[in-house]
This record gives C-alpha cells, sequence and structure tokens, in this order.
C-alpha cells in the first residue's frame, strides 16, 4: 500500500509516516519536480510525464522476475525503486500507482494468473488503460503504455471478472499515431519505418477492404520479417516481433493490423557484455546443432491466418 505517502503528499502532513516512509516521499516530491508537471496538465499529460521519467530514469532487474520477491528488501516497492534504481516488476507498479494516487488519478496494481509479473491500471477520462513499467524501462518507445484487454492479452492471463475491462484506445501511443496505407502491401514499408524509429508497437490502416485472404498475406509478410529477424540479428532492429494481431477501429469499421516489436539490439542487451570469445563459441554451436535448418525454418510461425486470431 502507498495510499499512506500519497496522502502525505496531498494534505503535506507528513507526522504519521515513518522515516522510510519521509524518505519515499522526498524521492518521489523530487522526481516529480523533474517531470514539469502542472496543474493545467491533463490526467493524460500527467500520467505520460511520470512513464516517461520512469522508463528513461529507472532501469529493469533482470533478477527476481515474481510478483512476491524474495531475493532483495525492497525490491518489491516504491522506496528500493527511487533510492537503488533496481526492483522487480511490483516494485515499478506500486511506484507508478504512488505517482498516480499522487497527482489524484485512478490506479490499481494488477497481477497475472501465474503471479510472475505485475503491472498497473489506470483510469482516465473514465476509461481503464493497463500500463506496464517494468517491461518499457530503458526503452521509452510506448510498447507497453495504455494498452487493451486485446492488445495485453496477447502476452498475459489475468483475472478478467476481477480486473476492470480496458478497451478504450484513445490514449494509447500507437493509436493515436496510427499509419494509413493503400494496400496489404503497404504494411512491408510501414513496418520498417517503424523499427527504424524504434518504436514499441504499430497500428496500421488499410483502406483496401480486408479478407481473410489479405489478413493470411499480411501474416506471412509478418511472420516473413520476423523469421529474417531471428536469423539475422540485424543491427538496431529488434530481436523478433512479439505478436501481431487484427483489433477493430472503434472509429469506423475497418480493422487495425497491430504488430509488437520484441526488444531492439543494443549495447544494454547482456550479449552485449560477453567476451567476443564467449559469442563466437555461442554462435558456432547454434550454427551446428541447427545448421540442418534453413533461415526461413527457424523462428515459429507465429501470428494467424483470420482477421480474429492473434500470434503466439
Amino acid at each position: 500500500p502507498t495510499t499512506e505517502i500519497s496522502d502525505a503528499y496531498k494534505s503535506g502532513d507528513t507526522s504519521e509516516l515513518t522515516d522510510k516512509q519521509k524518505e519515499t516521499l522526498d524521492m518521489a516530491s523530487a522526481a516529480l519536480q523533474e517531470m514539469n508537471i502542472t496543474d493545467d496538465m491533463t490526467d493524460f499529460e500527467k500520467e505520460k510525464a511520470v512513464y516517461d521519467w520512469m522508463t528513461t530514469s529507472l532501469q529493469q532487474d533482470r533478477g527476481a522476475l515474481t510478483v512476491i520477491p524474495s531475493t532483495q528488501e525492497d525490491c518489491d516497492n516504491p522506496y528500493g525503486v527511487l533510492k537503488y534504481h533496481n526492483a522487480v516488476c511490483v516494485g515499478y507498479a506500486t511506484t507508478f500507482r504512488m505517482f498516480m494516487q499522487m497527482l489524484d488519478i485512478e490506479c490499481m496494481v494488477a497481477h497475472n494468473t501465474e503471479k510472475w509479473h505485475s503491472w498497473d491500471l489506470v483510469k482516465l477520462d473514465g476509461d481503464w488503460y493497463i500500463t506496464d513499467i517494468y517491461s518499457d524501462a530503458g526503452n521509452n518507445n510506448y510498447a507497453h503504455f495504455n494498452m487493451t484487454d486485446a492488445m495485453w492479452g496477447q502476452q498475459q492471463n489475468w483475472d478478467h471478472d476481477y480486473f476492470p475491462a480496458a478497451n478504450s484506445l484513445k490514449y494509447n501511443m500507437a493509436y493515436r499515431n496510427k499509419v494509413e496505407v493503400d494496400d496489404i502491401y503497404g504494411i512491408v514499408t510501414a513496418m520498417r519505418e517503424a523499427m527504424d524509429k524504434q518504436e514499441g508497437s504499430l497500428m496500421i490502416s488499410i483502406k483496401e477492404e480486408n479478407t481473410d485472404e489479405k489478413a493470411q498475406i499480411a501474416n506471412t509478410i509478418t511472420t516473413t520479417i520476423d523469421n529474417a529477424l531471428m536469423a539475422g540479428g540485424y543491427k538496431d532492429m529488434p530481436y523478433c516481433l512479439n505478436t501481431w494481431n487484427w483489433i477493430q477501429d472503434p472509429e469506423d469499421d475497418r480493422y487495425l493490423f497491430c504488430v509488437y516489436m520484441g526488444e531492439y539490439n543494443s549495447d544494454q542487451n547482456a550479449s552485449a557484455n560477453l567476451p567476443e570469445e564467449e559469442m563466437q563459441k555461442i554462435q558456432e554451436m547454434v550454427n551446428k546443432a541447427f545448421e540442418d535448418l534453413t533461415p526461413s525454418g527457424m523462428g515459429g510461425m507465429e501470428g494467424s491466418g483470420g482477421m480474429e486470431g492473434s500470434g503466439g
């Protein structure tokens, strides 16, 4: 719980806080000042400012990916996140919720069915959105910012009866920046441009009528690109595409083709920290083990043939 800290921030009365809570409040207040949040900003603008600060100023702890941590003190709460910049996912979720509470924005922490990942549900203009700060820490590419249930459901399972539904796309960044192409083959160029910008997700509106045949073409195009990424290891490109699916545009009856990018190649990746000879050894072992497979046969066939389906 973080309401004692957020209530003290709004009231100015810290007399009931412990020393640790007071230190957390001081760090959180200083962070809000760095975010340059003003009273005339909308709740969405305030939320985005918090997201931008957290994803650029904080880093992930890749050690203990559990909702109930047991490896490090304070890795599951705002104190550990703000003081050490090192925490598991629930630490980021509770920290984001604390900032939202300090700004009078309704927010709750959610977790998946398997209890190994946590994220936030935030309420903007009466609609709920899913935001996962932990997954975007260090990236700031809005891949997991203000998602819907349909989008997040490609990667996670959770109790839909308990947690409120997130169905609006109004404040999703990929939707706000959706790309329109003339025909199904236009998604090739659209995806390349999105990767060049290192975007986390992409929504493509296609002018021509969508059919199951066109959906199959889109799936084949995306699978081909995914296999090429996995086999080629292209510089500054994602290692792979996480998932892709179709969702209906709430503004009209057309379907949007949505692609969710994987982690991009960068010096921050774990492989970049290994000695060159170790990387060469790994590459040789992998090549030998998979020498009977062509690049097009590796990586798995994700996605689906029909418009109602989704990637794996």
